[in-house]
């Protein structure tokens, strides 16, 4: 299994878990999450986010690379994308 970087590239107008752009975190080949810097995301965000993460971390992801922004619930939230390590 890949190992992910996932990366905040933008906060369109608020964060409840006061994320910042360029904040990541990190899931692992053994399907744990690390976020560095006791930092901390909403579970709102990481539902949205799951779909993705899992089928990114094997080669069979065709219909992940089409989507190279992805967000969290809430329209005005924050904008991720994800990255191979």
């Amino acid at each position: 299994m890949k190992e992910l970087k996932v990366v905040v590239d933008k906060v369109v107008e608020r964060c409840g878990a006061k994320l910042q752009p360029g904040d990541t975190f990190y899931v692992t080949g053994k399907g744990k999450i690390k976020i560095p810097d006791n930092k901390e995301i909403c579970m709102f965000a990481l539902q949205s986010l799951i779909p993705f993460l899992i089928p990114s971390q094997f080669e069979t992801k065709e219909y992940i690379e089409e989507m190279d922004k992805l967000c969290c619930p809430d329209p005005k939230g924050v904008v991720f994308r994800i990255e191979e390590i």
